[in-house]
């Protein structure tokens, strides 16, 4: 049986975030991911200031191969209706924002953390003693269940989280769900490649619908209530950017879907239990039209300073990380409030 300090279950910007830290600190880490790496996730792919702060400070610069093209978005453009928008540019460096692939740049994060990475490699139960984390992995790859052994736990998971449902079943049992889906084609349009465009007619979906442009892919996709269908949102929207927005579909290059929770708009936050902590959207950290990556680097970063204190000082992560965080709960509960204010509804209605 290995032993480490710290196993933190999933590699995306909250677990790199909190490995490197902790590995700053000079503390034994281990990263275990459930897929293969480079893993794909759904999402915007636009770093926004504070994650491109962060990230220089704490990993360096975004390698050229994270990039897409075009390497620079302008800003987010908001259509209220097919013919009205407002636009809300990004001006640092007076560049726009770096819009990468999440493969490419999650990746380079989690190898530039210096922690020990097992990909292929399922969290699949733990107990959490007095003195110790006691953790069974299944390693897809050649079918091996693994016996871990660490004095704190970290879930990077996502949304969702099985480290979150076997600590807190009744919280689990209370959330309530949303499906997302999105679309690659190879293609065209007419809408400004240089702009994240969102859809905010509750017509085309319930959270809303979004499209970009990457390495002339036309990416485009929506949300609705877990149980509800999302086809007809889809063909709608489909529709509409074809008719209003010459989109053109050639092959199809990829399809996928997420599930999300309603932990972040409803300030439902789950920070851990004992010597188990939860980042990113693990926790409740998600802004408002999904931005998470500022929050998943920041509470991924406060994870591992509350570990690395309470392990110099005898004292409690799980308080040191809920007093931590404090200020980053409450921007993401006011980003879903002012984003339902621009929307002109709930962004979530479910």
């Amino acid at each position: 049986m290995k032993e480490y300090d710290v196993v933190i279950a999933g590699s995306g910007p909250s677990g790199a975030a909190a490995a490197k830290g902790l590995v700053n600190e000079g503390l034994s880490v281990l990263v275990l991911e459930k897929k293969r790496l480079p893993r794909y996730k759904i999402c915007s792919g636009i770093i926004f200031k504070k994650s491109q702060d962060i990230t220089e400070k704490y990993f360096g610069e975004i390698p050229t191969s994270a990039y897409v093209t075009p390497e620079h978005l302008r800003g987010v453009r908001f259509w209220s209706d097919d013919e009205n928008y407002k636009d809300y540019p990004f001006n640092k460096g007076g560049i726009g924002a770096p819009n990468i692939w999440r493969s490419e740049y999650d990746y380079w994060l989690v190898k530039k953390s210096g922690a020990e990475i097992k990909d292929y490699c399922a969290l699949t139960d733990f107990n959490d003693t007095d003195d110790y984390i006691l953790l069974k992995a299944h390693h897809n790859l050649n079918d091996e269940v693994i016996d871990i052994k660490c004095k704190y736990l970290i879930s990077a998971e996502g949304g969702k989280s099985v480290i979150r449902a076997k600590l807190d079943p009744e919280f689990e049992k209370s959330l309530k769900w949303f499906t997302a889906y999105q679309n690659y084609y190879e293609g065209s349009s007419s809408l400004e490649p240089e702009f994240y465009h969102g859809f905010l007619e509750p017509q085309y979906g319930e959270v809303y619908a979004w499209f970009s442009v990457k390495d002339g892919l036309q990416v485009f996709g929506t949300a609705a209530a877990k149980g509800k269908k999302i086809k007809p949102y889809l063909l709608k929207y489909t529709e509409l950017l074809e008719k209003k927005f010459n989109l053109k579909r050639g092959k199809m290059i990829r399809k996928s879907g997420c599930i999300g929770n309603n932990m972040c708009p409803e300030g439902k936050f789950y920070l851990g239990k004992n010597n188990v902590l939860l980042v990113g959207e693990a926790a409740g950290f998600l802004n408002a039209f999904g931005e998470g990556i500022s929050c998943a680097l920041t509470s991924g970063l406060f994870a591992a300073d509350a570990i690395s204190k309470s392990i110099k000082s005898n004292g409690n992560a799980l308080e040191l990380y809920t007093d931590l965080t404090k200020r980053e709960r409450k921007q993401t509960t006011t980003s879903w409030r002012l984003g339902a204010r621009l929307a002109g509804r709930d962004l979530m209605p479910i």
